[in-house]
């Protein structure tokens, strides 16, 4: 049986770390929720490795609330450097399902689905939520590991899946997928496929009737600069946008695990002799004032789970054009909140981009019914259904 939430210690974590002015801060998108948990339980128990100096931008949330108490600890969890010493990254685990009640873990670690194995001892309940789909990640373009790096690379996503998998049956955990291909992937009885954003609250939506009708228009990709985002495809459609105004492309993002990529990305820009109409802003950590100076979001990718900057981008206000792959198609119907390319596509994605800034009518019913589409995605609703499925009394058989 679940306790009861007043009574509750809640291990969560198992993403990184860094630590700034004596304060231990994490990534907004799973940072927001565990703050907002923290005031369901007694106390939350988050544990997880330090980033590296080159790194801790990334960690750009506050771990602010009384009743949260971090253990760094000292294995990197990277797949190469972490497996170097599995032993110890499994202690750290045991100790972890050992000190709580509970368990709420985000995403496939390396050798996570050791938790609830140790979680099946114990007798504890498991939530994981599943955002990602860590093998069409490693699928993606050569991202300068090598072949042979990220052959095994891949093979390695696919047992992490295939093991986490069997171990979820074994804790009777629920799982929550981002989507329905994953929600597909992870298929069981406990398993909950949804759209919800870890950054967007109620008090978040922004109330506009139009974009494009300044005397530039600004086009945003948002999101880290990696082979996988297929970010080459919408530059190489810039020249192909057909506009009476001036079209400028801005690059939201780091780059910073990638730096060959962003390299790559610039040799293209001045190939296409682009130069002035695209600035790389770098990872930007108030969202809302880009989302909200720009005119639509395009996000080309190759492989996606469902990303939250759809959900963002439309909370907003935003038109917006994306791949129709992994589970962006769950999220967009295409024609009524975005509009949706094949991907790979350049042609494809001006075309798409020409008609919104080219149809008012158009646009203005993408914008409002987008809005409407996540009126109900928040993090309000996401943290009611993880608190919901950590306290059930069902029985875990």
């Amino acid at each position: 049986m679940a306790r009861e939430a007043r009574d509750m210690v809640l291990g969560t974590g198992c993403n990184p770390l860094a630590r700034r002015d004596g304060k231990w801060y994490i990534h907004s998108s799973f940072g927001t929720i565990v703050e907002r948990l923290a005031p369901c339980v007694k106390r939350i128990e988050y544990r997880g490795p330090v980033l590296r100096e080159c790194a801790v931008e990334k960690a750009d949330c506050e771990l602010s609330q009384p009743n949260i108490t971090v253990r760094a600890w000292d294995t990197w969890i990277n797949s190469l450097n972490a497996l170097k010493r599995p032993f110890r990254l499994i202690r750290q685990y045991w100790e972890m399902s050992q000190s709580c009640d509970a368990l709420f873990i985000r995403g496939i670690s390396p050798l996570s689905w050791t938790i609830h194995w140790m979680a099946r001892l114990r007798g504890i309940r498991v939530v994981q939520w599943i955002a990602a789909n860590s093998v069409e990640i490693m699928r993606g373009e050569e991202r300068g590991y090598g072949p042979i790096i990220t052959r095994m690379g891949i093979c390695f996503a696919y047992f992490e899946r295939y093991m986490t998998k069997i171990a979820i049956k074994v804790s009777g955990a629920y799982v929550i997928t981002s989507g329905k291909e994953l929600g597909r992937i992870f298929n069981s009885k406990r398993t909950i496929a949804c759209d919800s954003s870890s950054t967007t609250s109620e008090k978040d939506f922004l109330v506009r009737e139009d974009t494009c009708t300044g005397e530039k228009i600004r086009i945003m990709f948002l999101g880290f600069i990696r082979a996988e985002k297929g970010i080459e495809y919408l530059i190489r459609a810039m020249p192909m946008i057909e506009s009476d105004r001036p079209v400028h492309l801005a690059l939201v993002g780091g780059w910073d695990q990638f730096p060959n990529e962003h390299d790559r990305l610039v040799g293209i820009i001045q190939e296409l002799g682009l130069a002035d109409c695209v600035s790389w802003e770098g990872y930007i950590k108030v969202l809302f004032d880009q989302i909200d100076r720009s005119d639509m979001l395009v996000l080309p990718s190759m492989s996606e789970g469902t990303p939250h900057v759809l959900i963002e981008a439309r909370s907003r206000s935003l038109p917006v054009v994306a791949s129709r792959v992994g589970g962006i198609p769950d999220s967009i119907t295409d024609g009524e909140d975005g509009l949706l390319v094949q991907p790979r596509d350049p042609g494809a994605i001006a075309w798409a981009i020409t008609r919104i800034i080219n149809d008012a009518e158009l646009r203005q019913r993408l914008i409002r019914q987008g809005r409407e589409r996540v009126s109900t995605m928040t993090i309000e609703w996401f943290v009611d259904l993880i608190m919901d499925l950590l306290t059930r009394t069902d029985s875990k058989e």
